[in-house]
C-alpha cells in the first residue's frame, strides 16, 4: 500500500493540483494533510483522492474547511490524526505546538509520524518510529511531498515543479534577475543595473 504526504499547502492551488497528479501517478491510495491548508478552494483540488487532514495554525476558518471536507467524502481531524494502514500505526500533525509532535514521536508507539509546519523537508527515527517532514508547496525551494510505501517502508520525495508568474518574466533588454519565491519580486544580482549618473548638468547653452 502507498499513501502520500503533504503539507503546507496554503492556499497555492495549482503547486496542489500538481502535487495531487504526481502522487497518484505514483499509484497513492490516500493522501494525508498536515495542515496549514487555508481556504475550502485548496480543500476541493483533493477531491479525486480519499484524504485526511489536520489543521494547522493558519487554518482559521475549521468550519468551513470542515464542512468542504466532508463534502469531498474526506475526513478532518482538530489535533492529530492517527491511523492503521497496511498493519502499520500511523499519526499526524501539523507540529505549531511542538508538546504534540514530542509526545506522538516518544511514545514508542507508531511506526510513522509526519509532521509539517517548518517547510523542510527531514526524517529521522526516534526509536521505533519514523518521522518524516513531507516538505512544503509554499515557501520551499524545491516544493515537495513524499510517498511512502507501506510494505517495503520506502519513503520518496517528489519534486513538485511550479511555473513561475507571468509577471516574473523580464523585460526585454533588461537584466536578468532571480525571481523571489516568498515575495514574488525580482531581485536583481550586484552589478546587473547600470551605476547613476552623478556628473554635474551641462551648464545651458
Amino acid at each position: 500500500m502507498r499513501i502520500g504526504v503533504v503539507s503546507d499547502t496554503h492556499d497555492r492551488q495549482e503547486a496542489v493540483a500538481e502535487a495531487v497528479r504526481l502522487l497518484m501517478e505514483q499509484h497513492v491510495e490516500l493522501i494525508l494533510h498536515c495542515g496549514d491548508i487555508e481556504s475550502p478552494e485548496t480543500v476541493r483540488v483533493f477531491k479525486s483522492v480519499p484524504t485526511h487532514f489536520v489543521y494547522g495554525n493558519w487554518d482559521k476558518d475549521r468550519a468551513k474547511l470542515s464542512a468542504t471536507i466532508k463534502d469531498i467524502g474526506g475526513t478532518h481531524y482538530d489535533s492529530f490524526g492517527f491511523l492503521t494502514l497496511a498493519d502499520k500505526r500511523v499519526a499526524w500533525v501539523h507540529s505549531h505546538e511542538r508538546h504534540q509532535l514530542r509526545q506522538l514521536e516518544n511514545a514508542d508507539y507508531f511506526d510513522y509520524v509526519f509532521y509539517g509546519h517548518t517547510h523542510v523537508r527531514e526524517q529521522h527515527r526516534t526509536g521505533r518510529t519514523l518521522v518524516a517532514n513531507p516538505g512544503a508547496l509554499f515557501r520551499a525551494n524545491p516544493k515537495t511531498c513524499i510517498v511512502l510505501d507501506l510494505t517495503t517502508g520506502e519513503i520518496k520525495p517528489i519534486i513538485v515543479p511550479t511555473k513561475p508568474p507571468a509577471s516574473a518574466a523580464p523585460a526585454p533588454h533588461s537584466a536578468t534577475g532571480a525571481l523571489d519565491d516568498v515575495t514574488g519580486s525580482i531581485v536583481m544580482p550586484p552589478g546587473a543595473l547600470p551605476a547613476p549618473d552623478t556628473s554635474p548638468p551641462a551648464p545651458p547653452g
